[in-house]
């Protein structure tokens, strides 16, 4: 994929040695350097949580490959919240209840991989979307008290050390708030261009309007919902994007259903 030249460092756990055979049948008939810019440096096999934070640590991304039994799926949800600072994103991929790492086909393994990183990007951008909305609000906050502070400091006829000492903190804070811009719009970039690769996109207020007569909710619902609902749906901006419109419509009835 093209646009950028960063290498996602993504590393993946499993249960055990034959999980790791599966694992690596399935990546190679997948383009994940090319295609998703993430290199899988280790696959880890291990039931132990502690051993799994300690081989996480420092990771851009984390997959969570542990069976869907009860007690893999059970497994995974320590491992994921074990890993919360641990690593940059955690996440765990969606298989059908039941399925065994070391007997699925690896096709759908592959699958699940991809979009597990997929997931993950969606992740990473809502959590800097977020951090660039604080930082707006801490410049703005900068903004109102300088005047308060300003006076103070005329007051103490200190007016160029204080207008000093606020220009350089606002500066900062601004050039750090582009940062965080800049690398939201590369992070859109890529999110983007591997959804185009492999999935339809739909527009999310022309399917709303075609199923219901009522107002559309929040978009960020609508993603945050997706994440936790559906492992074929994702949600971007204003636009859904799956496999086919079934899946869209699908997922907006189960979402109208649960949560309106």
């Amino acid at each position: 994929m093209n646009g950028t030249s960063t290498v996602t460092d993504v590393r993946i756990i499993v249960e055990g040695l034959q999980d790791v055979v599966r694992i690596c049948e399935a990546l190679d008939s997948s383009f994940l350097g090319n295609d998703y810019s993430a290199s899988i440096t280790s696959i880890i096999p291990t039931t132990d949580v502690a051993t799994a934070k300690n081989a996480a640590s420092g990771a851009d991304v984390v997959i969570i490959a542990t069976d869907t039994d009860e007690s893999g799926s059970q497994l995974g949800s320590q491992i994921e919240m074990a890993l919360d600072g641990i690593c940059g994103i955690a996440e765990k991929i969606h298989l059908p209840n039941g399925q065994n790492i070391e007997f699925t086909d690896s096709s759908i393994i592959k699958d699940a991989l991809e979009k597990a990183l997929v997931r993950a990007g969606l992740k990473s951008l809502r959590m800097f979307t977020d951090r660039a909305n604080v930082n707006e609000e801490v410049i703005e906050s900068e903004n109102i008290c300088d005047e308060i502070v300003l006076e103070h400091c005329l007051d103490k006829s200190s007016e160029s050390d204080c207008n000093e000492d606020l220009l350089l903190d606002i500066n900062n804070l601004e050039l750090d708030n582009k940062k965080y811009m800049a690398h939201i719009d590369e992070l859109e970039k890529k999110v983007n261009e591997i959804m185009i690769d492999s999935y339809g996109r739909y527009d999310i207020r022309e399917v709303w309007e075609s199923l219901f007569d009522a107002d559309m909710p929040d978009t960020e619902e609508m993603a945050l919902a997706a994440s936790r609902l559906a492992g074929d749906v994702f949600v971007s901006g204003n636009f859904i994007f799956a496999q086919s419109l079934k899946s869209v419509e699908t997922f907006l009835d189960e979402f109208k259903e649960m949560f309106l």
